[in-house]
């Protein structure tokens, strides 16, 4: 279960500044849907302290893998091809039927080298109980969903090293359990809550999405 049709989430502004850029060691070879280079920040969580993220190139969606997005992004598949032999995964989390604040990046602001929309259709079935409707219903406004609000958790910084980072989506149904999250700023409390089977926690789940920035 990842974002929802009536998602809102709070936040504040993120740093967002396009420019070109083509950074050392991508692959061109990989084939997929392909945002612009811009140049920005947004910040990230990593070993419970912030960290900043420097992009400098367009976010990669793997074109093998169905969508019906126009960003050629989705949620519920994982990438067929990947756009480098190495790279680390980012989780992000959602909260799911309730504003949160101070978000990594905020509802209806779409974050630097972000896809601005996303087919999650393929999470119908489990989203439609939590928005009290069916997953026939729910899949048209899933096709091309703008990208909801998130926070963003990395397991290293890569020696601050530029890379490609593998998107897996967790969940969150729960406000209160959102703020313990956003508190801890680790991936190993979130963690945790996904191995302890948490009723409010969902995921990681799956994207053919892949981000490029530096974490320091």
């Amino acid at each position: 279960m990842a974002a929802a049709i009536a998602l809102s989430a709070g936040g504040g502004a993120i740093a967002h500044a396009a420019s070109s850029s083509d950074p050392k060691g991508e692959a061109t070879t990989a084939t997929g849907g392909r945002g612009p280079n811009e140049f920005g920040m947004t910040m990230g969580n990593h070993a419970g302290h912030g960290s900043s993220f420097t992009y400098n190139h367009g976010f990669y969606c793997d074109s093998h893998v169905t969508a019906a997005s126009t960003t050629g992004c989705e949620v519920g598949e994982k990438a067929k091809v990947a756009p480098a032999k190495d790279f680390d995964p980012l989780f992000i989390t959602v909260p799911l039927g309730f504003t949160a604040k101070g978000l990594d990046c905020p509802d209806k602001l779409t974050c630097v080298d972000h896809p601005m929309n996303l087919d999650m259709t393929r999470l119908a079935e489990a989203l439609a109980p939590v928005y009290k409707t069916t997953p026939e219903k729910l899949k048209p406004a899933l096709e091309n969903f703008t990208t909801p609000g998130h926070d963003h958790f990395i397991t290293t910084k890569n020696k601050g090293k530029a890379e490609w980072w593998d998107v897996q989506v967790v969940g969150v149904t729960s406000a209160t359990t959102y703020k313990a999250i956003q508190k801890h700023q680790s991936w190993t409390y979130l963690s945790g809550l996904i191995k302890a089977k948490n009723k409010n926690v969902v995921g990681p789940i799956p994207t053919n999405m892949f981000l490029f920035f530096a974490a320091h």
